[in-house]
């Protein structure tokens, strides 16, 4: 999905097995939206893997539980 920003509730709509796969303006965004995963792993004990991608405006994380 191509957006401006990703926050903490695109990453905690993602259900159980889902991947969330966002492209964004600029890295700014990007690290911005890497944060807010963070967050929600940290401060929501949800359970995020990191999915690498080949375009660096591009993020991707699989929840996994």
């Amino acid at each position: 999905m191509i957006c401006e920003r990703v926050g903490r509730k695109e990453w905690k709509d993602l259900k159980v097995g889902e991947t969330g796969i966002f492209t964004l303006p600029n890295e700014k965004a990007v690290e911005a939206a890497r944060s807010a995963a963070q967050a929600i792993k940290k401060l929501e004990h949800y359970h995020l893997e990191r999915i690498r991608q080949k375009d660096p405006l591009t993020i991707a994380y699989k929840r996994i539980r």
